[in-house]
Order: structure tokens, then sequence, then C-alpha cells
């Protein structure tokens, strides 16, 4: 089944959200060798903002990911339901 332009973004998303989270994990490593003691306990804040960033990028992502599994779902059933009995069987004996 080929890829529509929704799956594309999807996956164009799911791209970009791991240069993300590398990004944030070289510049947070960066920070530590960098900042003396006395500031880590601003470098900390902003590790956790950044966190919350994360957070809210993986919630987006889950949401993506949850509506593509609604609609390959409803893809499954309909198939299903169009199938002649003898076909559907063998679709089911493939899957086991």
């Amino acid at each position: 089944m080929p890829l529509d332009e929704r799956d594309r973004q999807f996956l164009q998303r799911i791209d970009r959200l791991r240069l993300y989270v590398l990004i944030m994990a070289g510049a947070i490593l960066l920070v530590f060798l960098l900042m003396p003691k006395e500031e880590l306990q601003l470098a900390t804040s902003i590790i956790g903002i950044a966190l919350c960033g994360i957070f809210w990028l993986t919630q987006r992502l889950m949401g993506y990911i949850s509506a593509l599994d609604l609609e390959l779902l409803r893809i499954m059933d309909t198939v299903q339901r169009l199938l002649p009995e003898e076909e559907r069987r063998k679709l089911l004996e493939k899957r086991s």
C-alpha cells in the first residue's frame, strides 16, 4: 500500500523529533561540561524546560500515532467486510 501525503508528513515529524532530541542531548552535555558549579541550578532549570518541550512533542507524536492507528483499523475493517468469505479465511490464515 503506497504512502499518502499524511503518512509522509507523519514520518517527517518523527525524523524531526529524533533530531530535536539529539540536539537537546548535545546541548545538555555541553552545558554540564562548561558550566561552573555555581550556575548548575540555572542549567538544571533550563534542562527542566527542555524536558517539558520534549514531553509536549512526544504527546503530539502519540496523537499522530493514535490517528494513524485508527485509520488503519478502519481500513482493515472495510477490507474484511468487502472480501468474500473464502478470501477472508485466506487472509486470516496468513496473519496467524
